[in-house]
């Protein structure tokens, strides 16, 4: 029972170890709403442009707005390296929390339409463009080099804790007397909040100074200097195309369910939210389950594994004859697509210097991007041989994917190791009071120190 009690205790502490930071624990609640109103709008957003059609194109179309936005993230990455990272969240997630409003004022005005929807969600896109990377590179910076892996498995476990509930509630709003209008202008208030918990943060990073101002180049050769970057370094190369694969495939199915439940189980558009729920407790708790392994020796088993799962979950779904099945393979999905999703981007991050925080995280949000664009084909795909034949072809892609990153882990093993600085002794942390560098001890064997100094780079 002792040994129990401290296993699960050891677990917690390694879980959660950024939360003993005051200032992200603020950070992390206020991504926590705004989350929360992101995950609303993805099922408001097929609702309403499947009502507004009664077709997947258009759906897919109306979600193609934000991801042709999101392939600009790079130009995003720049800015979260050159500029004052706290502020470019501030205005980039305040800008996303007007667009949300403004949807909703034109929707309850009934003047919302297809094309004037697609500009909206356009101009969303180039928010999240703006704000995701220095949102990213920003939460690094506030809990320092050793916490940035856990830092950022728990940002996206904040993700993860929006999931369950959010399409749900969006969904009961939306059948509310709130309606599509209404339910806009919640999310919006929510960013609102999202916004103001970033906005009383403390810098800890001045703008530029990973790079003397000297040595800076254009904004195109910034770009392809973060692209060389990633190039020359075989396991964030892996890491970036896993993400990627992941989640373009694990995402689509938000564009084909209204149909899916429209046409082939009978049921109305707004019982998203009932499988999203499903989907999300699925996807919470083995977050929480994996949410340590990201900078262990089983991150990359646990997120080959999860991967699978993702295919067999769309498999599922294709089967699915009745609401119940389709639920079942709701619940394999949700892990198979958000595990893999919150150890990549931690690994992907603990493997990038400092200098580079926003360039390599803004090429995960191009990921995003890729889903959404991909969203139209697929929409157009479906409505031209069915819903049920993209599911099991995205389950087929899921498989394919298990596999190939397999054979490309074993090809990398011996190079993927963390970027982290060597840590302090407890001898010399208590001879020099607590705060204090002191003499730096050597890192354990599977990990190899970097200097992150300015305009210093590790040899290839």
């Amino acid at each position: 029972m002792t040994r129990s009690i401290s296993a699960f205790s050891a677990w917690r502490d390694h879980t959660f170890a950024a939360l003993e930071d005051g200032h992200f624990r603020i950070l992390f609640v206020g991504t926590l709403f705004a989350t929360f109103a992101y995950m609303m709008m993805f099922l408001a957003m097929s609702v309403v442009a499947y009502d507004l059609s009664g077709t997947n194109t258009a759906v897919g179309v109306i979600g193609t707005g934000v991801g042709i936005a999101m392939l600009l993230a790079p130009f995003g990455g720049v800015i979260a390296d050159r500029m004052n990272r706290k502020w470019v969240i501030v205005i980039g997630q305040g800008g996303g929390a007007a667009m949300l409003a403004i949807t909703g004022l034109l929707l309850l005005l009934g003047q919302m339409t297809l094309p004037l929807m697609f500009l909206l969600m356009l101009l969303l896109g180039f928010t999240f463009v703006v704000m995701g990377p220095a949102r990213n590179a920003f939460t690094a910076d506030l809990v320092g080099p050793h916490l940035i892996g856990n830092a950022m498995v728990l940002s996206q476990l904040s993700h993860t804790l929006g999931q369950p509930f959010s399409p749900f509630i969006a969904s009961l709003l939306l059948d509310s007397a709130a309606g599509s209008g209404g339910t806009y202008l919640v999310m919006g208030a929510l960013v609102a909040v999202g916004v103001f918990t970033v906005a009383v943060m403390p810098n800890r990073r001045r703008p530029g100074a990973d790079q003397p101002a000297a040595q800076r180049q254009g904004v195109i050769a910034d770009i392809v200097d973060g692209g060389r970057y990633v190039w020359r370094r075989r396991p964030l190369r892996l890491m970036l195309l896993m993400f990627v694969s992941t989640v373009v495939i694990g995402f689509l199915f938000r564009i084909l369910t209204p149909a899916f439940l429209d046409q082939h189980l009978d049921r109305p558009t707004t019982d998203m939210g009932q499988l999203f729920l499903v989907n999300g407790i699925a996807a919470a708790i083995i977050s929480f389950l994996v949410a340590g392994a990201a900078t262990t020796r089983w991150a990359w088993p646990i997120t080959l594994l999860l991967v699978a799962s993702l295919g067999l979950g769309y498999l599922v779904l294709a089967a699915a004859q009745d609401f119940t099945q389709a639920m079942i393979g709701m619940a394999i999905l949700g892990p198979g697509l958000q595990g893999p999703v919150m150890i990549l981007q931690a690994r992907i991050m603990i493997n990038t210097e400092s200098a580079y925080y926003g360039r390599v995280m803004a090429f995960t949000m191009m990921a995003w991007g890729v889903q959404m664009v991909f969203a139209g084909p697929a929409g157009v795909l479906a409505d031209a041989i069915g819903e049920r034949e993209v599911f099991a072809i995205m389950g087929i892609a899921g498989f394919a994917v298990a596999v190939l990153g397999t054979l490309g882990w074993l090809t990398i093993r011996k190079d993927d190791h963390p970027l982290l600085p060597p840590v302090p002794t407890p001898a010399a942390a208590a001879a020099n009071g607590a705060g204090a560098t002191g003499p730096l001890m050597p890192p354990p064997p599977m990990l190899r120190p970097v200097a992150l100094m300015s305009g210093q780079k590790p040899n290839n």
